[in-house]
């Protein structure tokens, strides 16, 4: 089967848009971030727990830690008289609360934990970062039968604690 002229050159031009088009698409233009360049150094002393959670602030903190150590070029410390930027935390809210009753076969809680979290230049006092209502929930589940039992909300805790560090950095390092 022949393919006309007309339809060729339109399929040629359609073509030849679509390529040019694509050449040139948006795209984000450098890197953003709320770190200045000048900071070589963060300083992550341990988080203020204000609920009556026994060290959820230790596990929040050691998490937000690890994921700067892991994801960043950044001199990680606890002292911030040694370090050009210090990333502060306080825990405000603690929560545990059954979402499901199942009878024999256990429950589910939901932990929600909520916290402020402000980065500020050592030097300048400079705020680089702040939020006040980081709110994060995860849910465990507990077993009625004795020998299946296993204490969930320990492990419930050290999920949200990775969850709640991933979003903390990542927001602060895309600056959004």
């Amino acid at each position: 089967m022949a393919v006309s002229a007309k339809l060729r050159q339109g399929l040629a031009i359609g073509l030849l848009s679509g390529l040019l088009a694509a050449g040139c698409g948006y795209r984000l233009a450098g890197k953003a971030t709320a770190i200045p360049e000048s900071v070589d150094s963060i300083a992550v002393p341990i988080f203020t727990n204000r609920t009556t959670k026994y060290r959820l602030e230790q596990r929040l903190t050691s998490a937000v830690v690890d994921e700067l150590t892991s994801r960043t070029r950044y001199r990680i410390s606890s002292n911030p008289a040694s370090a050009a930027a210090v990333l502060t935390g306080v825990v405000t809210g603690f929560t545990s609360t059954p979402v499901i009753f199942s009878g024999r076969a256990g429950s589910t809680f939901l932990v929600t934990v909520r916290l402020q979290v402000e980065l500020k230049d050592a030097r300048s006092k400079k705020l680089l970062f702040e939020n006040r209502n980081y709110f994060f929930r995860e849910e465990f589940e507990i077993s009625r039968a004795s020998e299946d039992f296993f204490p969930e909300e320990g492990p419930a805790l050290d999920r949200l604690a990775r969850a709640f560090s991933r979003d903390l950095v990542s927001t602060i390092l895309e600056s959004f």
